[in-house]
């Protein structure tokens, strides 16, 4: 009898585990970015919400939303996450928020040309009460060993924000990324470890 308890008690644990496992392959995030381990992440709707309160995120058209927590010694990295119902939608918004923000248009002036004009003509506008003046424009880091994405980096409410656009054939996302570790190094560090990963 003493067995069959055992026996159910590990058939239980498999499957509480398993449960648990593919729960957590329905999420974009990955356990580990460099030494930061995942504490908790939200989809959908709790997403969604906290994305809604985001300047600039909370333009991007949705269709997912994401939220995660990683922690380490050094500090914590919340990242949030907005998928465009399609990768055009998505590119558009994002140069649409890049340059409401202030960012450099960099190589997308000879490709969206366009689109740059008409954001540009917002900027005004954006930017008069923007996070209560407490920001610095963003600026591009040169971090990746190839083009995309492009990374920008600004202060804002004396955090450390990073924002980038990443797309295939048939979605994009845009990413935000808030550190409350001091060191820049490691951040950066960070941050280019959850572009190639996440």
């Amino acid at each position: 009898m003493k067995k069959f308890y055992i026996i159910i008690i590990v058939v239980a644990l498999l499957a509480a585990s398993f449960l648990y496992l593919s729960d957590a392959k329905k999420s974009i995030f990955t356990e580990k970015v460099g030494d930061m381990t995942l504490t908790r992440y939200e989809t959908g709707e709790a997403a969604a919400q906290q994305i809604s309160n985001m300047y600039g995120l909370r333009d991007i058209p949705l269709a997912k939303a994401y939220s995660a927590v990683y922690k380490s010694e050094k500090g914590t990295m919340r990242i949030w996450a907005v998928e465009a119902p399609d990768h055009n939608a998505a590119n558009d918004a994002f140069n649409s928020m890049n340059s409401i923000l202030g960012g450099s248009s960099g190589h997308e002036e000879h490709e969206y040309s366009g689109d740059v004009g008409q954001t540009d003509s917002h900027k005004s506008h954006g930017d008069a009460g923007m996070m209560n003046g407490n920001f610095t424009k963003p600026v591009k880091l040169d971090i990746m060993e190839f083009v995309k994405p492009e990374v920008y980096i600004m202060n804002s409410n004396n955090a450390v924000n990073y924002y980038y656009f990443k797309m295939n054939y048939n979605m994009g996302r845009v990413y935000w990324i808030i550190f409350d570790s001091p060191d820049i190094d490691y951040q950066i560090s960070i941050v280019k470890q959850a572009v190639m990963d996440i």
